[in-house]
């Protein structure tokens, strides 16, 4: 009769809870300093926590507490928060559904859809022109503007200059001077602009 064998533990990491929702701080701490180019010791001699327990973090063999984390994420430019992946305390996404967005006509064959959400610090309009259509006044607002045009061609008029924008081009702007957009073509033409203030 052969001899009951003994069984051994799986190698490797332990499996991660899900329930958890948050990642693996081993795995964070693999991803940055490959990323950065750090070896464990150059990550140990910043942060005063051993190699060896460095090494056994990112193998998944060991738990690491908060305060020893938080000088850790410190390395990297982070606090805890960040390093996880989760400064603004979610660990699930925030969906807006097109329905829950205002839309208006900002101009005649102009039509805007707002998204409104104050916890994302930034507002983003999805703007349809029409052709031949255009604003009808210049806008002057506080912060920044990012534009990403997503089809057919506008004329941004910026501080008293036109450029012209094709689908795929981006622009980014101080919203401080004086802005305003026009559809001189025969075709349709649309922008998504991400607002870093609260204009509408």
């Amino acid at each position: 009769m052969p001899a009951p064998s003994s069984a051994t533990p799986p190698s490797g990491p332990t499996p991660r809870d899900p329930e958890l929702d948050y990642p693996r701080p081993g795995e964070v701490l693999h991803r940055l300093r490959t990323h950065q180019g750090m070896s464990l010791r150059q990550v140990a001699a910043e942060c005063g926590l051993s190699v060896s327990f460095l090494a056994a973090l990112e193998r998944g063999e060991t738990d690491i507490a908060l305060e020893r984390l938080s000088r850790l994420a410190k390395v990297f430019g982070h606090d805890v928060g960040s390093f996880l992946g989760f400064s603004r305390g979610r660990a699930t996404p925030s969906i807006f559904p097109a329905r829950d967005q205002e839309s208006f006509e900002r101009a005649p064959g102009v039509h805007y859809r707002i998204l409104r959400e104050p916890r994302l610090g930034y507002q983003v309009v999805t703007a349809d022109f029409e052709p031949g259509c255009g604003l009808l006044e210049e806008l002057r607002h506080e912060g920044s503007d990012l534009i990403l045009m997503t089809k057919g061609v506008l004329i941004a008029r910026y501080n008293g200059s036109d450029h012209e924008l094709h689908a795929g081009d981006c622009a980014q702007w101080s919203a401080g001077y004086p802005h305003s957009f026009r559809n001189d073509s025969d075709e349709a033409a649309q922008f998504i602009g991400v607002l870093f203030s609260s204009l509408y």
